[in-house]
């Protein structure tokens, strides 16, 4: 058996787990601890982005800063 089947067969499922972890991930709102403003972010921008927890490194639309900024799920908002 060609292993290399095996090999593309696994990579594209775990492509499709990280495609899924960001479209759902785009659902959220972060918020931005330099100015306080929540904000959202198409799912092709939150690809291959460092976390940990519910804190993930990006950059503010608004202040333009670079740092952890929190998820916040829609239902946490109000």
């Amino acid at each position: 058996m060609p292993y290399g089947i095996y090999l593309a067969a696994v990579l594209l499922v775990a492509y499709a787990l990280i495609i899924w972890q960001a479209v759902l991930l785009s659902r959220c709102r972060f918020w931005c601890k330099s100015c306080g403003r929540l904000f959202a972010l198409p799912w092709r921008r939150l690809l291959f982005r460092q976390h940990v927890q519910d804190e993930w490194w990006l950059v503010c639309p608004h202040c333009g800063t670079k740092g952890w900024c929190r998820a916040k799920r829609r239902k946490e908002e109000s």
